[in-house]
């Protein structure tokens, strides 16, 4: 069975200062569970996928040498001390070359995870960076796949938006190896050329949510800000904007005038067009809501305006994609936390005061054209093949590095690659899938505006056939299940209900599935809720534990209070159990552990 190990610290985030705990890295014997999990690399790609091989992600080797004086106090230091320290890097351990550079941690509250991010600062531009001189290597220790902001950035590259480019870095602290990091280029001067624009054009980062303790701000962003009420704008500005080169602040102040002034609507409308790449922006956009990424809207992106163009408009530049695909925040848990959730609203989520996506959103004209473009790249761009392709090149790429255990050669600063349990790869990029597949069906479930009840879904069955995927989600946009059906003779409908029952454990609910078909079968996956009450959302496992004994969960027939187990497998990452059954009638199913 598996045996749990957790360790708290306090955490502080920048502008808020609060007490936070890191939830620590979980432990279980493999193969002790009496449940069969998926074989290694199951679902990730059905049977009869054909998965297009896109170019094999590189890994580059990179080696950093500091003097051990410096490098300790790099790491016994206050972890929010950015003064910069000496060193060098090469490219491999017999290069001659040393390129000097200066080297400090990056990142806010993410400083105090075991493993660290870093900014490193090369005298000149490096080809293998994008000519940059600017080194981001970000440790995304809050997610065990590895995968997740560099899925994301490339999905903005894939649509020709002006997005940082991301690589996989191999890092070696005094030939240790201190693990697998992704570089996301800087926004700067050298992105905007790259991306054929203006390098000298405004590019400005919003930092209200930074700044929300000063007595003059009082929102999470300037737009929805009377920027009118501040005298001296330009000075206003430059204090709470993180920035590059020289900005046009006349045209900020315009944009946040206008943003205040302007209520949703046809004016807003109207405007809209005039002041944004309205294409941009709404690709922008639903790829953000895409991939379950609502918290950005704050300080997680770039503002760019050619302001020496004569029609010159703004575009957003993305930036830090590490909390996506699922993956976020638990108060008491920090970010490196195991719970699994997707149904972050488009309009009720709050947008963090940001009102040029709150006006955008309750804009009839502007809204719809978002949901269509949302439609056509769920269908096309990003179906769920296309990420199938994607996380099956990028595990090609890195599970060499991700297989690394901590040994007397590797993992002498850090303690492990990611938060978590190693040796779960195929679980965590299940996880990345059922995200997308539940998603998807969460958000056409809210465009489409269905009213159908909770926890209830019924399915006419005349267009379905053998191979076909049922998926039971609710009016509310949540998937109690999906059957990937084998057989399906007779009948016109199935409906599955859930229900609460207080004395079943460890889950306390029912799938109730009736149909009048003659015969359905196939693979049945019923999805249960682990969340915490802060966020809205249930939790139906008998204790607070994002995993707790969920490896042992199975499917069970329940007939007045007898209990006949079926075989399973289980991912308890996505909250979720598989059996193959046959469906007459109506069944009654709950989750058990094997007996």
């Amino acid at each position: 069975m598996k045996e749990k190990w957790s360790q708290y610290k306090s955490i502080i985030i920048l502008g808020i200062i609060i007490t936070l705990f890191i939830s620590g890295t979980v432990f279980y014997e493999k193969g002790t569970s009496p449940v069969s999990h998926s074989p290694k690399g199951e679902n990730i790609v059905d049977e009869g996928d054909t998965i297009e091989e896109d170019s094999i992600e590189e890994v580059t080797p990179l080696y950093l040498y500091m003097e051990e004086d410096n490098l300790e106090d790099l790491y016994t230091r206050d972890p929010l001390d950015s003064q910069r320290l000496d060193g060098y890097i090469k490219l491999s351990q017999q290069e001659g070359e040393e390129r000097r550079v200066e080297v400090r941690f990056r990142g806010d509250s993410t400083r105090y995870l075991p493993k660290k991010s870093f900014h490193i600062r090369f005298e000149e531009g490096q080809d293998f960076i994008f000519g940059s001189n600017r080194l981001n290597l970000n440790a995304s220790y809050t997610d065990p796949s590895l995968m997740r902001e560099k899925l994301a950035m490339d999905m903005f590259k894939e649509l020709g938006l002006p997005a940082p480019r991301a690589k996989y870095i191999d890092l070696y602290i005094n030939d240790i190896y201190e693990g697998l990091y992704i570089h996301i280029e800087r926004i700067d001067e050298n992105l905007l050329k790259n991306a054929g624009l203006n390098p000298n054009g405004t590019l400005v980062r919003d930092e209200f949510i930074r700044n929300i303790d000063k007595e003059e701000i009082d929102r999470s962003s300037l737009f929805g800000y009377n920027i009118d009420s501040i005298e001296e704008k330009e000075d206003f500005l430059k204090e709470n904007f993180d920035y590059r080169n020289k900005p046009d602040w006349g045209a900020l102040a315009q944009l946040a005038s206008w943003i205040y002034d302007t209520p949703a609507g046809e004016e807003f409308y109207r405007g809209f067009q005039e002041k944004f790449y309205l294409e941009e922006f709404i690709d922008w956009l639903a790829i953000h809501f895409l991939i379950g990424d609502v918290d950005s809207f704050g300080d997680d992106y770039w503002l760019y305006i050619d302001h020496q163009a004569p029609n010159g408009r703004w575009r957003l530049i993305p930036w830090d994609k590490d909390l996506t695909f699922g993956s976020t925040f638990r108060p008491g848990e920090y970010v490196d936390n195991n719970f699994f959730a997707y149904e972050y609203h488009m309009i009720q989520h709050g947008h963090r005061n940001n009102d040029i996506i709150t006006k955008f959103m309750t804009t009839d004209e502007l809204r719809q054209k978002l949901y269509d473009r949302m439609e056509y790249l769920m269908e096309e761009t990003f179906s769920p093949n296309y990420f199938k392709r994607k996380t099956s090149n990028l595990r090609k790429a890195i599970e060499d590095s991700v297989g690394i255990q901590p040994s007397e050669e590797a993992f002498r600063l850090h303690s492990q690659n990611h938060h978590g349990d190693l040796g779960d790869d195929d679980y965590y990029i299940e996880n990345i899938l059922d995200f997308i597949e539940l998603r998807y069906g969460y958000l056409k479930t809210h465009i489409k505006q269905d009213k159908r009840d909770r926890y209830r879904a019924e399915i006419q069955l005349a267009n379905y056939k053998a191979g076909d995927t049922l998926y039971f989600t609710d009016g509310r946009g949540w998937t109690m299940g999906k059957l990937e059906v084998h057989a399906i003779k007779g009948g016109d409908s199935i409906l599955m209900e859930v229900e609460e029952i207080e004395d079943i454990l460890p889950i306390n609910r029912l799938w109730k599935i009736t149909t009048n078909a003659e015969k359905i079968s196939g693979q049945l996956t019923l999805y249960y809720r682990n969340d915490i009450y802060y966020f809205g959302r249930e939790n139906w496992y008998h204790e607070d534990s994002p995993l707790g004994n969920q490896w042992s969960l199975v499917i069970g027939r329940y007939n007045k209070g007898e209990i006949e187990t079926l075989e399973s497998t289980v991912n308890p990452y996505s909250n979720k159990v598989t059996t193959t059954i046959e469906l007459k009638n109506q069944e009654e199913l709950i989750m058990t552990y094997q007996q």
